[in-house]
């Protein structure tokens, strides 16, 4: 009886004393976590949150893993952005939005594109070539500590530690350094030229200095679909510059420098610059538009030509008009400032020293380069000019034709095929008067309406019919042989 009543006394004890060693230790709890949460900063709570996260990460993980860093600056300087940080955050946007649960989306001013990204401490893995890839984003915002400059140092100002872990087996090591981090930097590249703004330059010639070259964001819409040209010569200039980007190797193998030449030719109005455009955009090349007019030596020109960047289109426009130096009078410009002196003095840009860069040993100088000249005039070019390896193709934009018709009629007033009543009294106009694509545009333009669009042109063609308006008539070879009045 006493041994069962000092039994039930003993484990009526251990019970209280369990018990208020409990509560004991919720109190001590409660005040740590309120200590915790009002005395040390939000930034080094997670620090801590993070380091803890990450040791348990280390024991639950397979110690035969290999893991890359990479952070988004080097040695924690924000002027040294890392690419392959770059690369990586662009390579991982285009895999999330349909494997992750949680992630972090943004938009900036300015950019039309949602952005999509790991958020703190997320995960994704992926198969490539049979390898199993680990990623994890990391935010440390509060383990970084960088000062701007004298005034922030007493701030601590910081600067977040981004940066991704990439795990993988080691005997893997050389297949994601050899393949893998290749084929996401080359991805990283291939996006980032699709999203690049193309630039047009031309001369800053302004406030008496002769200078270089200035950019705007070159926003021309034109596309080859929107061209008005003849099917074959469109199709066999989409070839042309198809083949020629890709055949950097053969231009190596055979000792070239990997360029071309281009001279489109013909009647004002026919579509040059609209070509030009559709080129830029088609091929993803900045636009340099050179006015020989204000260039005024070859060794300026030189200047010019070699301060041009690769995958550039250099537009010389009314070539036969630039040429014409021999008598160019040009005020000097001063050396040391690039001012103009104010005496009267012959300097002039020779042909030799154009052709010298476009087929000489500057023009060696750069890769993925396009040179296109333009010209009313072919038959009054130097032949030098017209050669081979110069101006490697020659492009007549003529008149409109009814298959170029047929692409405006789509353009502007969404007409597909044969399907108006009045395109076969267009097409023998057309047949027998000489209208440019500009002219029929602007005619097209004036209402939204088919029919009275077409009527408007079919006037109009009748009208330059009546009137037997100047013509130009070239001959096989594509020169101008006569403008009749």
């Amino acid at each position: 009886m006493n041994s069962f009543i000092g039994g039930t006394t003993l484990a009526m004890f251990s019970a209280s004393s369990l018990f208020s060693v409990y509560a004991s230790l919720t109190a001590l709890f409660t005040l740590i976590q309120q200590f915790y949460h009002q005395f040390i900063p939000k930034q080094l709570r997670n620090y801590v949150t993070l380091k803890i996260e990450e040791w348990f990460t280390k024991s639950s993980t397979s110690p035969t893993l290999f893991t890359l860093i990479v952070e988004q600056f080097e040695d924690g300087d924000e002027d040294k952005l890392n690419q392959v940080y770059k690369a990586c955050e662009a390579y991982l946007a285009t895999k999330l939005k349909s494997t992750s649960s949680r992630l972090k989306i943004s938009r900036l001013v300015k950019k039309g594109h949602v952005s999509f990204m790991l958020a703190q401490g997320e995960k994704y893995s992926e198969e490539f070539k049979g390898i199993t890839l680990n990623w994890r984003f990391v935010n440390d915002d509060a383990h970084n500590y960088k000062a701007a400059d004298d005034d922030n140092r007493s701030n601590g100002a910081r600067l977040a530690n981004k940066y991704f872990e990439l795990s993988f087996d080691p005997d893997y090591k050389d297949q994601v350094f050899e393949s893998y981090l290749p084929y996401i930097l080359k991805l990283y590249d291939d996006l980032s030229e699709m999203k690049r703004d193309l630039l047009l330059y031309s001369l800053d010639c302004g406030f008496g200095k002769a200078g270089g070259w200035r950019s705007v964001k070159f926003k021309h819409p034109f596309t080859f679909d929107a061209l008005a040209m003849e099917p074959e010569m469109k199709r066999a200039v989409i070839e042309d510059l198809d083949r020629f980007i890709s055949r950097r190797e053969f231009y190596r193998k055979v000792g070239r420098a990997w360029k071309r030449g281009y001279l489109l030719y013909g009647p004002p109005g026919t579509g040059k610059s609209s070509l030009i455009a559709a080129m830029a955009n088609y091929l993803k090349f900045d636009i340099y538009d050179l006015q020989l007019s204000s260039v005024l030596n070859d060794s300026a020109l030189r200047r010019l030509l070699l301060s041009t960047t690769n995958k550039s289109i250099l537009v010389i426009e009314d070539i036969d008009c630039s040429l014409t130096l021999a008598d160019r009078q040009l005020q000097i410009v001063d050396e040391k400032d690039g001012h103009y002196s104010g005496s009267d003095m012959v300097s002039q840009v020779s042909l030799s020293g154009l052709l010298n860069f476009i087929d000489g040993l500057w023009s060696s100088c750069g890769d993925e380069r396009i040179f296109i000249f333009t010209t009313n005039h072919k038959e009054k070019l130097d032949p030098a000019l017209l050669r081979p390896g110069r101006m490697d193709m020659h492009i007549h934009m003529s008149y409109l034709t009814m298959s170029s018709f047929k692409t405006l009629a789509s353009n502007y007033l969404s007409l597909k095929g044969d399907q108006h009543r009045l395109y076969g009294e267009i097409e023998e106009l057309l047949e027998e008067t000489d209208v440019t694509p500009a002219q029929v545009a602007e005619e097209l333009i004036r209402s939204d309406s088919a029919d009275i669009a077409l009527s408007g042109l079919v006037d109009m063609l009748k009208k330059r019919k009546s009137k037997n308006l100047g013509r130009w008539d070239y001959a096989e070879n594509g020169n101008v042989k006569a403008y009749n009045n």
